[in-house]
Formats: structure tokens, sequence, C-alpha cells
């Protein structure tokens, strides 16, 4: 960030548009660092004791992307040598008349540690104070996140373990962050967004300028989607090595339908949501592609719908096998058969995960993959890139955040997700049928019964269908690549998709059907030769 020269930060260029955060909480608690933090820079007097720093109203600015920054650091509550009236009185004259220059936001910090009467009191005392006008943009800034990181535990499983902060989380809508103050990193660039995703009241105060000014935000930002803190994943594999299982271990809780054995649970595409360290997981569990006895139209919409539900673009493919997996040359050229599905450049994007990690009993993971060339051949086609789950201990988060870092990595590198023409169409139709969800909602309040439900269904269907027309020939490829097809099938496909892009109707298509039929096995001598 570039520091602000001038300290009037009241006094904003028209150039720039502003935001003001004030940070307010009880003594100790971390604002004085958090504030540090938001700046990237030591600006405040910050001391790791109980003596109280800040004695008055201080304020620094640095400017991001052309969008200064004013952070108002204030003397902490529950001070003997400070009355609350004064504290009050302060606030009022020194943040909330100045704050009136541009959008506003109110961090409540409170350490990750307890929540104490005192701590209690101080929240009340702060909501009294801002009123019900201010709540909607009062975040809780959580502080102490280098100590949850030490210990492995993500905020949300802090929050879980502490009922009377998951209350006062869930009171806010949770509206709530976590700074590690020790480093200072991006952390203000990624609350910022953040916040301005959840529509913090910014478009109707400042007329919606500074929500245009996040555009430039995220272009200077070296990976968009890592500051977004959104993941979304896509499991694949045969049946019986774990992706259910594997699914409910990152999102730490069970949500997919899991069982030992090798009958396929999955039968179909599903997504699942959740908040995992901080940032928004969303894991795709497929069907055994490659194994299960699904019928060829089936297995062609449930590789459209595994296309459909990952939009925009995966941040990662997860290629699950076993530890003790007898790999055969189908398994060596698994990538390339997800590169069917996808498009290209699938294997930078893609980590090998190895279940039942409770079978190595000691061994190395290492060893069995250095030991075996075609696990090796693997490894190496998705960038030496590995890690290993045991299901059966999903109270082992230290698994899952390793995990994460490996696809932050990943990610870095990458640049972002992965994308293409066919990923982006996808995001298209999935925008349209969020279009219909809400205007069906709407109309769902206007009516009784299950009339609304029923339907929501069709407009939601209606969108993922109209997708699965739009690249029915990819499919149709896909599927043959897999066995699912056979020539004569194929050959039909061909001809008929021909015929069908000079006469969408009438005869003449009929006609190319017909043909292809006839002409089936030319037609898999032409994928053979030219296309395989």
């Amino acid at each position: 960030m570039r520091r602000v020269r001038d300290q009037q930060a009241g006094h904003t260029s028209k150039m720039e548009q502003s935001l003001n955060f004030v940070l307010l909480g009880k003594k100790g608690a971390g604002k004085s660092s958090s504030g540090n933090t938001l700046l990237g820079r030591d600006a405040f007097k910050s001391k790791k004791s109980l003596k109280l720093v800040t004695r008055d109203v201080a304020v620094e600015s640095e400017t991001l992307d052309r969008l200064q920054i004013n952070v108002y650091d204030t003397p902490g509550f529950c001070d003997p040598e400070m009355s609350e009236d004064e504290i009050q009185q302060m606030i009022n004259e020194k943040v909330f008349q100045k704050c009136e220059s541009g959008p506003c936001v109110f961090l409540l910090v409170i350490k990750a540690e307890s929540f104490n009467q005192e701590e209690k009191e101080t929240v009340e005392k702060i909501e009294k104070l801002l009123g019900e006008n201010h709540f909607e943009k009062t975040w809780i800034l959580f502080t102490k996140g280098d100590e949850l990181e030490e210990e492995n535990m993500t905020i949300e499983e802090f929050l879980n373990e502490f009922e009377p902060l998951k209350k006062l989380v869930e009171k806010y809508d949770q509206r709530y962050h976590v700074f590690n103050n020790k480093i200072k990193s991006d952390q203000c660039r990624i609350l910022l967004i953040k916040m301005i995703q959840r529509s913090l009241g910014f478009k109707a105060s400042d007329g919606g300028r500074l929500q245009r000014r996040i555009p430039a935000i995220r272009a200077n930002t070296h990976d968009q989607q890592t500051f977004l803190s959104f993941r979304r994943l896509v499991l694949i594999g045969k049946t019986g090595v774990g992706k259910s299982a594997t699914g409910n271990t990152i999102l730490g809780q069970k949500v997919f339908e899991s069982e030992s054995g090798m009958g396929s649970v999955s039968h179909e595409c599903l997504e699942k949501h959740t908040t995992v360290s901080g940032r928004t997981l969303t894991v795709v569990d497929t069907p055994g592609f490659f194994d299960t006895k699904m019928k060829p139209e089936q297995f062609m919409k449930e590789i459209a719908r595994c296309v459909y539900l990952s939009s925009p673009g995966p941040h990662a493919f997860l290629i699950v096998f076993t530890v003790n997996h007898r790999f055969t040359d189908q398994e060596v050229e698994t990538v390339d058969h997800i590169e069917i599905f996808f498009g290209e450049e699938v294997s930078k994007y893609s980590i090998i995960l190895f279940t039942h990690g409770d079978q190595l009993e000691g061994k190395s993971i290492e060893k069995n993959i250095e030991q075996n060339s075609r696990v090796r051949h693997l490894v190496q086609k998705c960038g030496g890139r590995f890690h290993i789950f045991n299901n059966k201990d999903q109270n082992n988060r230290k698994q899952v955040n390793d995990l994460l870092k490996m696809i932050d990595t990943m990610v870095e590198q990458n640049g972002g997700y992965y994308s293409n023409q066919m990923l982006e169409d996808a995001q298209k139709f999935r925008q349209e049928q969020e279009k219909w969800k809400q205007k069906e909602e709407e109309e769902g309040k206007q009516r009784e019964g299950d009339q609304g439900k029923a339907i929501q269904l069709t407009g939601n269907n209606s969108e993922f269908e109209n997708f699965l027309k739009n690249y029915e020939h990819r499919f149709i490829f896909s599927a043959f690549a897999f066995g699912k097809l056979d020539k004569v099938a194929l050959g039909a496909a061909i001809c008929g998709l021909t015929a069908l892009i000079f006469n969408p109707v009438g005869p003449v298509f009929v006609a190319g059907v017909c043909a292809g039929v006839a002409v089936g096995a030319a037609g898999g001598y032409v994928w053979d030769r030219f296309l395989k």
C-alpha cells in the first residue's frame, strides 16, 4: 500500500474514494495491532500487555488501488482510568462526525480466546453507542488468528466450542473475520472485498462509487480468487476409493452419502458448500465415472452436470485413489480422460489424493510412489502434487488445512481457477438459473402449498437442460471415449449432428440419423483414425 502523506483522513482528493474503519472494543483486545494490519504498517502504538496504549482517537490512512483507507483507533472500553462518558463523547466528536465523509465500517474487536462477562458488557456498551442505524455496518473482528493457526484450529471450530461467541456471530448475520496480527500481508484487501461482496450498505451511502473501485482492486491482486477466499473442488475417481468420504472430511460434516464397499453410492454429481478456515468451499462429488454401469444417456448427463456445478471453473481437481490401489494403464491415463471432460491443461490444476491413510501403518507414502512407476508417472504429470487422507479420523483438521495450503499454492502458480469457454457458458446458464430461482421464490410467496415448489424445480432444471443441449456433441464424444457408446452409436451421432447443423428440423435430420446408423462402422473408423 502507498502511504498517504495528508493525515487529514476526513479530506479525500477527488481522484480517490474513501472508506473508514472504526476499531472498537475492550482494552487489550488488539485494536491497535489490527489497525496496523489494516494499514500494512506500524502506524499505531501497540504493546503486548494489559496496559492501555490508546488514550485518544488516533487516525491513520493508506491508499489501496486509489481507494483511501482511513483507520480510526479508539480508546478501550472498561478502562478504570477513563469514564464511559469520556469515551463516548470522544467517539461522537472525533469519529461519527468525520466518518460522514465516506462509507464507514465498525469493527468490533474481540480476542479469539474466551468471552467473559466484562467482554460481554463491552459488546453491549458498543451496541448501545452505535444504535440500530449502524448495526448493519458492524463486523466482528477476531484477533489471535496466529494462535489458532498454531493449534491447527479454524475460526469456525473455535466458535463451535464457544457457544456465546457463536450466538454473537449469528446475531451479526455471520459478519465476522479473523486477523493474524503477526503478519501484515494483504489482510486488508481480503477483508475489504469480503465486506463489499456482502453489500455493506456502501451502494446506498456513496452512490455505488466504492463498488466501482472493485475491478481495480481485483486487477491489482495477483490472484483474485485467493483473496476472495472461494474454492471449488471436484472429486474424481473410481467407485469405492472414498470420494464421498473425502468430501465429508474436507467439509467437516457428513453431507455426502458414504459407505464402505465396492458399490457406488453417488449416482449423480452433487455439490455441497461450507466455510472452512475462513473460506467458502464448494465440493463437487461425482459418480465413479470409470467403472460404474451407467446407461450412456445418464453418463453423458452426469458429465454435463459435473461441468455445470463446477462453473465458472474448479480451483482443483482431486483425483482420488486408495493407498493400496492396483494401478493399471487406465489409471495412468486418468488425467487425459479428465481433459476430455473439461479441456486441456487440467493437469496443472490436479492433485492426486490418496485415501485410507490409516493402512500405511507408519510407512511412507513417498516410498510407495517411488516404488511404483505408474503412480510415479501420474504424480509427475500432476506437477508432483499429492496428499493423503485418513477419512476415519475426520476430526484431524490438519490434513484438511494442509490440503488447502497445497491448493492455495497451486492457485497462485496458475493465476486463478481453471476455466474455458464451456465453463464460462455454464456459469451464464447458472446465473440464469439463479434469476429463475429468485423469481420463483417471489412468486412462491404469493402461492400456497407445493405449487410454488413445483415451479421452482421446473425453472432450475430448464437451464441445466439448455446447457446440456448446447454441449451435447461434446458429451457424446466424452461418453464414447470411456466406452459408454459404441462406434455405431458414435457414427450415428456424428452424422445426426452434421445433419442438424445444416437443417435443424425436418426429414434431412431424420435421414442423417438413419444414415449414421448405416455407416456406423465408418464413423467409428473416423474417430479411431482422425479424432481419437
